[in-house]
């Protein structure tokens, strides 16, 4: 299964577990990342991940939005109906659904999360799921506001919290949830920022603690033309620095997913990826100390050397 696929079978399952109420198909293009092309392409894909979904035993129920009207049917899981079926499923596809896991593990989705690590276990995976959930990812998503995202952006509530600025310092941001997906790894807010006007993606893990929400229920509406696809590709023209580690053997597997192996050794691989959040980037590293060595550029060495010496004199 390609990534992009299993990244949007991700987003949409966790969208219509997350619906308390039926969600239309023209909600759920807008807001779930990877469906794009025409209105017709669209359907195909839908029709095919639902197809999919069952096929893992997800059951997707179909109802009216309203039962005294002849409306656009709707789309939900329930959670007291939500199982996995994994026997037919590849080792990659296994270890990808750990990740889906753990994220819900880590949110909202808790209980259908620890039955699918449990199913998982079962089936002998241990050490892949071990691999993949060791890595920083679920620090990445693992944010207190995640469950208050996903439902305010369901329920089309204002949102307010902090963000960093182009300087790094914390300001307060009123946003309308447009959209929340996986991309490339990490979660993203799509929403308009009501100061600015303007369509604005924010990555989830920077989001400041104690976010908020304000107004009533059904506060905006979806731009008609809003993708979110659109907006999430944009983020790969953000300049890319290219940085080159050195890992040692069977570990770093965060590191390992988004990197290219380009030498190795006994003990060491040599890696290579592209990064565009300097801060993030030293996170990472400092997380998997030493099994980590920055051999360049010479820039991000000497700021992960500045901050083990502060923490080292803080500690």
């Amino acid at each position: 299964m390609p990534i992009e696929k299993a990244e949007r079978l991700i987003n949409l399952t966790m969208a219509l577990l997350a619906a308390q109420r039926y969600i239309k198909k023209s909600q759920i293009f807008a807001i779930v990342a990877g469906y794009s092309g025409n209105a017709e392409a669209m359907e195909r894909m839908f029709e095919r991940d639902k197809d999919d979904l069952r096929n893992l035993g997800i059951v997707i129920e179909v109802g009216g939005l309203d039962p005294f009207f002849d409306d656009e049917p709707g789309y939900r899981i329930k959670q007291t109906e939500y199982a996995l079926s994994l026997e037919n499923l590849t080792p990659a596809e296994l270890s990808l659904l750990a990740v889906a896991a753990k994220t819900w593990q880590d949110a909202t989705f808790s209980n259908s999360a620890q039955s699918a690590l449990r199913k998982l276990r079962s089936l002998g995976i241990e050490n892949d799921a071990t691999n993949y959930v060791d890595a920083p990812f679920h620090i990445k998503i693992s944010n207190s506001n995640f469950s208050l995202l996903w439902s305010a952006t369901i329920a089309a509530q204002s949102l307010v919290f902090e963000y960093p600025n182009q300087s790094n310092q914390l300001e307060e941001r009123e946003i309308q949830p447009y959209g929340i997906a996986a991309w490339r790894g990490q979660w993203y807010l799509v929403g308009r920022d009501v100061a600015k006007d303007a369509i604005r993606v924010f990555k989830v893990a920077r989001i400041a603690p104690e976010c908020k929400v304000r107004g009533k229920v059904g506060a905006f509406k979806l731009p008609i033309d809003f993708d979110i696809s659109r907006h999430l590709v944009m983020l790969q023209d953000v300049p890319q620095t290219p940085v080159i580690l050195q890992i040692r053997k069977e570990r770093c597997h965060g590191l390992r997913q988004k990197s290219k192996k380009i030498k190795h050794d006994v003990e060491w691989d040599e890696i290579q990826f592209s990064e565009n959040n300097r801060s993030q980037t030293i996170q990472e590293i400092l997380w998997y100390g030493p099994d980590v060595v920055v051999i360049s550029p010479e820039d991000l060495k000497i700021a992960v050397i500045a901050s083990l010496r502060e923490m080292a004199k803080n500690g």
